[in-house]
C-alpha cells in the first residue's frame, strides 16, 4: 500500500514495461507533479540500466518517451483525477473486498490503455536490441532476483507473525495514519491464517521475467514488422494480469482477494481521523493530476 522507494522498485521492475507504469506512479517521494516532469528521464535512465541503450537507441527512447507523456498527460490525467474523486466519495460509508477488487481492476484497465498505446514503442526498440543487449538485461534481472531472494531468507529468519505484522502497519501508515490496536489486531488475525505470499510472488515475477526475455528473444531473431512485435508485447502484457495458465491465474486471483478483504476491514475500521487522512492522500493525487492536465505540455503532440 505504502508508495516508498521499494514499492516504487516493485512496480518500476514489471521490467521495460516501465515505459508505463513509471508515467501512472512516478514520483510518489516527492509528489506527482515534481515526478512527473522527469517521468521521460526516469524511463531512459531504467531502460538504459538494464540493456546499455546504444546513442542511436538513446535518442528513440528519448523521442518516444517524450510523445508518449505528452499523450498520457493529454488524454489519460483528467480520468484519473476523476476516478480517483469517485473513489474518494465511496469512503463515506462501508467499504467490501469487492469495491477493493473494484478499484484495483480500474487501475488495470488504465495501465492496460497506457500499455497499448506504449507497445509500439516499445516494439521500435526491441527491435533493435542486440543479444549481448539481452544478456545484460537477463543478467541484470537475474541480480534484482538473487537480491529479492536475500532479502526474503532475511525476513524468514525472522519472519515472525509479529514481523509480518509490523510490516503490513508500516506501509498502512503512509494512508492512515498509525493503525490502532483494533486494527493492528485484524492484520494480526489475517496473516495468521495464510501463509506469507512473499516467496510466490518472486516466483511469479521471474516467470514473468523469463516470458518477458523469451519475447524479445523471439524479436529479435524473427526480426517481424512493428505491428507484429507491438502485438506480442501486448499479448504479453495482457498476461500479466489474468495469466492463461490456470492454476496461475488462479493462485493470482486469491493473493489478490485475500489483499483485498484485508484493505476493506483495515478501512472499515478506520478513525473518522484516519479515513480523513486516507481521503487527503487520495485528494492530493487527484489535485496533482488535474493540475498537470491542465498544464501545457513540454513533450511532443499526441497523436
Amino acid at each position: 500500500m505504502r508508495c516508498d522507494s521499494k514499492s516504487r522498485s516493485v512496480v518500476s521492475r514489471v521490467w521495460l514495461f516501465a515505459a508505463a507504469v513509471a508515467l501512472l506512479l512516478a514520483a510518489c517521494s516527492s509528489g506527482v507533479r515534481i515526478g512527473y516532469s522527469y517521468a521521460d528521464t526516469l524511463l531512459l535512465y531504467t531502460i538504459d540500466g538494464y540493456v546499455g541503450l546504444t546513442p542511436e537507441q538513446e535518442q528513440l527512447v528519448r523521442e518516444r518517451s517524450s510523445a508518449l507523456v505528452a499523450w498520457h498527460r493529454s488524454t489519460q490525467l483528467r480520468d484519473y483525477a476523476q476516478f480517483i474523486q469517485e473513489a474518494r466519495r465511496k469512503l463515506d460509508g462501508p467499504v467490501s473486498a469487492g469495491d477493493v477488487l473494484a478499484f484495483n481492476r480500474a487501475v488495470n484497465v488504465r495501465l492496460a490503455t497506457l500499455g497499448e498505446r506504449a507497445a509500439p514503442d516499445l516494439a521500435q526498440l526491441a527491435l533493435t536490441l542486440s543479444p549481448e543487449q539481452l544478456a545484460r538485461l537477463e543478467r541484470k534481472l537475474a541480480s534484482d532476483n538473487s537480491k529479492a531472494r536475500r532479502e526474503l531468507v532475511q525476513l524468514a529468519g525472522k519472519g515472525t507473525l509479529e514481523e509480518r505484522v509490523h510490516k503490513v502497519a508500516q506501509r498502512a501508515d503512509y494512508w492512515f495514519g498509525s493503525l490502532t490496536p483494533e486494527q493492528l489486531d485484524i492484520v494480526r488475525t489475517t496473516l495468521a491464517g495464510r501463509p506469507d505470499s512473499g516467496a510466490w510472488w518472486i516466483e511469479e515475477r521471474e516467470r514473468r521475467q523469463r516470458e518477458f526475455v523469451a519475447v524479445l528473444q523471439r524479436i529479435q531473431s524473427e526480426r517481424p514488422g512493428e505491428d507484429a512485435a507491438a502485438r506480442w508485447l501486448r499479448d504479453y502484457f495482457a498476461q500479466l494480469q489474468a495469466p492463461s495458465d490456470p492454476e496461475r491465474r488462479r493462485a493470482t486471483e486469491q493473493v489478490r482477494a485475500a489483499t483485498a478483504e484485508l484493505i476493506a476491514r483495515l478501512i472499515n475500521a478506520a478513525t473518522p481521523e484516519q479515513r480523513a487522512t486516507l481521503s487527503r492522500r487520495l485528494g492530493s493525487f487527484a489535485d496533482d493530476f488535474a493540475a498537470l492536465a491542465s498544464e501545457r505540455s513540454g513533450g511532443a503532440a499526441p497523436g
